[in-house]
């Protein structure tokens, strides 16, 4: 089986870094970025300063189609991502859609179907950015598969080569609907509370009113997801409880840190795609609908 050698990220941000340092170091130019113009000058000015070592990344040129493309840009970017993603992708292309949320795959297949797109999801401690600087303690994993990995595609072991040999914690789960659904639960119960409370992990962790808060909001996702169909969606708030307790106490979810920025946040990926779900089934979801509210005011 072929190895992955020609591979390009979107979206250095603060998952999409993490990544790009470990696949640079095993690739060199074979891994590029793909930028617009002005972040590609910033690049070539600036480099990225990843725990204080400076990467420049070689960038992508026009119309060279890759054997692997990783999106990791805010889930309210993706469509240009896909437009500055579109000259790279070939017959074959892999794609792996890191965004938050359960809907990116679909969008990235409608766009590119001639491509391979794998379902997955970046999982593990928050980054720190400040300007071209982005620290990271290293935990992390990649989960990705097909819908179903009972026994492993060629594309998914391709993938899982690559990661093997760039030294990516990954983990490829039999049920990948499932596993994306488990993080979805997360996001709706961690990353909302957080930003509501204006708190870090810490305060989930020590405060039992905030951490019921949380899982009420995780209760109504795992009420749509069983709904749907979605396998283990019983086990979903449990286990999202004890990922939670295994966080850095002083860490801040994204949707925190974009909410202390002033920035806009996922809030309609989580909540919002929630409620359209809940409408969809007649399930009433009233403090994500409430969160919705909250946050989109903000």
């Amino acid at each position: 089986m072929k190895r992955i050698e020609r591979v390009s990220l979107i979206g250095l941000g603060a998952v999409g870094s993490v990544v790009a340092t470990r696949l640079a170091d095993s690739l060199g130019d074979r891994f590029t970025i793909i930028a617009d113009a002005a972040r590609q000058e910033r690049l070539r000015n600036e480099g990225l300063l990843f725990n204080g070592r400076r990467y420049d990344f070689a960038l992508a040129g026009k119309d060279e189609p890759k054997e692997l493309i990783l999106i990791a840009t805010k889930a309210s970017a993706l469509p240009e991502a896909l437009d500055a993603a579109a000259p790279f992708v070939g017959p074959g292309t892999i794609v792996l859609s890191l965004l938050n949320g359960i809907e990116s795959e679909e969008t990235v297949a409608a766009r590119f179907p001639e491509a391979d797109v794998l379902y997955s999801y970046f999982l593990g401690h928050p980054s720190l950015r400040e300007g071209n600087r982005i620290t990271h303690d290293g935990n992390f994993r990649i989960y990705f598969g097909e819908a179903q990995n009972l026994t492993l595609s060629p594309e998914a072991e391709r993938v899982r080569q690559l990661f093997e040999l760039a030294g990516i914690p990954y983990e490829i789960p039999p049920d990948m609907r499932s596993a994306l659904w488990q993080k979805f639960v997360i996001n709706i119960g961690c990353n909302q509370t957080t930003a509501l409370l204006r708190s870090p992990y810490g305060h989930l962790q020590r405060n039992d009113l905030a951490m019921a808060l949380a899982v009420d909001l995780m209760n109504e996702a795992a009420a749509v997801a069983r709904a749907i169909g979605i396998a283990q969606a019983d086990e979903m708030v449990e286990r999202a409880v004890e990922v939670i307790h295994a966080m850095n106490p002083d860490g801040k979810s994204s949707m925190l840190q974009d909410t202390e920025a002033g920035r806009p946040t996922e809030i309609d990926i989580f909540a919002g795609t929630l409620c359209r779900l809940a409408d969809e089934l007649r399930i009433p979801v009233p403090l994500n609908r409430a969160a919705l509210r909250i946050l989109s005011a903000q």
